[in-house]
């Protein structure tokens, strides 16, 4: 891998950092940057890729906000414990739905909906929808 590769990866790896605090769909901008600063990698590799640097991100979250998702954390008290644990107890509930909806129409989604259009106008629309609801919410 040459200076200019690194480089690149070094820009995937600030994108996925910016991306991954703002509720925005870091994946979306990852391939989207991919249309326009290609990685020189296999798709093997490039897959991989996108993994080990969101998992990163993800790992750099658990550190940064340990206490706050720790439902045992010394930093809890007694009673909020139960808020938390049902907080973590719904996203094991959601998990399953989404896999079984997910897993089998992978191929066809990442076929049909993959494509760099389809991801810039659901990052579009999906940020108006976010400002209005935003705004919306700020008049109550």
């Amino acid at each position: 891998m040459n200076i200019i590769e690194l480089f690149k990866a070094a820009l995937f790896g600030v994108v996925e950092g910016i991306t991954e605090w703002l509720p925005i769909s870091s994946t979306g901008h990852m391939l989207l940057l991919n249309q326009f600063v290609p990685l020189d990698v296999s798709a093997d590799f490039w897959d991989m890729f996108l993994v080990v640097i969101q998992l990163g991100a993800i790992i750099a979250v658990l550190v940064l906000f340990f206490h706050r998702l720790n439902p045992f954390s010394g930093t809890k008290t007694v009673s909020s414990a139960p808020q938390h644990l049902d907080a973590l107890g719904k996203d094991h509930r959601r998990l399953p739905a989404a896999a079984v909806i997910g897993i089998p129409l992978d191929n066809w989604m990442e076929e049909n909906l993959g494509s760099p259009y389809v991801i810039a106008v659901t990052l579009i629309v999906y940020g108006i929808a976010v400002i209005v609801y935003r705004g919306h919410a700020r008049e109550r």
